[in-house]
Formats: C-alpha cells, structure tokens, sequence
C-alpha cells in the first residue's frame, strides 16, 4: 500500500549559480522521460515548495522543474526587473540541457511566463497562466507600494507562523473552508517569505505591464482563473486574455487564489488536458 503524502514527491532543492549576475537560484527538478518538460513559476505568496501537488501528480509522466523567484526559497534576493529575471532562468534552464518547454505560472510567476513567453517564445510551447494579469504598470520611478511596506512592517512584527497564515488567509475567499492540511502547508511556504522577498517581487510585479508585448506571442495559451478569487479581478483576466491572440480562459469553480493547492486534481487534470492537446 502506497502511503506516501504529496509532500513527499518534492524533490530536494538545488543551486545553480549565475556568473553573469553574481547570484544563486534555487530549484527542484524532476528528470523523467523525453517528452518537452514542464517549468512550474510560483506567486507572491509562494516557493518551489507550492507545486507539491503537480510533482506528485506529474510523477512517471514528465520531467518538471520548480524554479524559486528571486528573494524566495534559496534565490538570491536582487532588485531586477522580470526581463533580467526570464534571462536568469533560461540560462539555468539552458545549464540543465532544458531546450523547449511547457510553462505554468501562477499570480507573480505567471507574469514572469508572459515575459519568458514574449522574449523567448521559441523556446515555449505552451503557456498556462494561472491566477495571473498583465502587471502593475507602476512606473519605474516609483518606489515600492504602500501594500508592499505595510506587508514588510508585518514581516517584521509577526512570527512567522503567524505572517504564514495572514498570507494565507489574505489570498482565499474562504480560508476555513479548505482542508487543515493544506492551510497549513500554504501557511508554511508563507512564512519562509523574507522582506527581501516582498521587495524583490513587488518591484518587479509593479514596474511590468505586458499588454502590448503579449500580441506578438502567437502559441497557444490557457488561462486559469478561479470562481472566489479575490486577488485578480475579472476585469484583469479579460484584459489579459484580450493580449493574447490564441488564448482560452477556464474557470475553476470553488476556490480562490491557491487553485493548484485548493482543488489540485482539477487544477492538474486542466494543465494536463492542454499541454496534450
């Protein structure tokens, strides 16, 4: 009998030091058969850690890899903008002999794939953007948002049990609803968030806006969206979808802004039905 948790199916965390910016990425990969691999790009609130649930299911299927966002996980904190930080990740990628792959990005790492997508399109097959829009638009002159300190004052004040289910609770419409198992297991992949984290993704969240570089993207794309999403607004899902020429939008019902944690089999089943078809 199989008693293994989802847990159990992350892969132990590597290191890949970038020469060209003098930094340190972390990341967990699966190699398992030739079929064009998956790169999995985490939120605001998240870390490679998120995708417990997409290793477990992607298992004997196909090769995945989990790449942490600067400032989260192990990754270097580095005040870069998301172009440098797509250049970053596909030199790692590159280092892994990873040549073409699918992308699923949730909330800050789907802006990261529209990025990755629009500057390195060749090397994308599929994109899936999950939870996600075009970026802030904020411009780069601007220091970093009032919501951005006040989360940084909470950082400095609370636990980090405590900070780790605030985020929690801040993302999802009904935080009592979902199981304890995975309230908890989000609300400790948020508490491992630094400040170095809230200011390396937020300046890079507020400066983007990929509205007009998107309609050159011309492969497939899927958008996830979530019924009680209280993060990203309908009026952003539409403006994103309107920015890329072949793109589809599903709703997923009964969760909020965690869908690839709250209702993982749906979530997964959706990725795996378009990247095979």
């Amino acid at each position: 009998m199989n008693n293994k948790k989802f847990t159990d199916f992350l892969p132990a965390s590597e290191s890949y030091f970038d020469n060209r910016l003098g930094l340190t990425v972390s990341y967990r990969f699966v190699q398992i058969n030739k079929r064009i691999p998956i790169l999995f790009l985490h939120g605001f609130n998240g870390s490679s850690k998120s995708w417990a649930y997409q290793f477990k299911y992607f298992n004997n299927k196909r090769s995945t890899i989990a790449i942490d966002f600067p400032g989260f996980g192990k990754s270097t904190p580095r005040n870069m903008n998301m172009r440098t930080i797509a250049s970053l990740f596909i030199r790692l990628l590159k280092s892994l002999n990873i040549n073409s792959f699918h992308i699923v990005g949730h909330s800050m790492g789907g802006m990261l794939a529209q990025v990755i997508a629009i500057n390195y399109g060749k090397l994308v097959d599929k994109l899936i953007l999950s939870c996600t829009h075009n970026g802030f638009a904020v411009s780069k002159d601007k220091p970093l948002s009032e919501e951005y300190i006040k989360r940084i004052e909470q950082r400095k004040k609370l636990t980090n049990n405590e900070f780790g289910k605030l985020r929690v609770s801040k993302m999802l419409a009904n935080s009592n609803e979902i199981s304890e198992e995975k309230f908890n297991f989000l609300a400790s992949i948020s508490a491992e968030i630094t400040e170095g984290s809230i200011v390396t993704g937020g300046m890079a969240m507020q400066r983007l806006d990929t509205t007009k570089d998107l309609k050159n993207f011309s492969k497939k794309c899927l958008i996830i969206t979530a019924a009680q999403d209280i993060i990203v607004s309908n009026e952003q899902t539409k403006n994103l979808s309107n920015s890329i020429r072949k793109s589809i939008t599903i709703k997923l019902p009964n969760v909020g802004h965690a869908p690839y944690c709250e209702d993982p089999e749906s979530f997964n089943k959706t990725v795996d039905y378009f990247i095979q078809n």
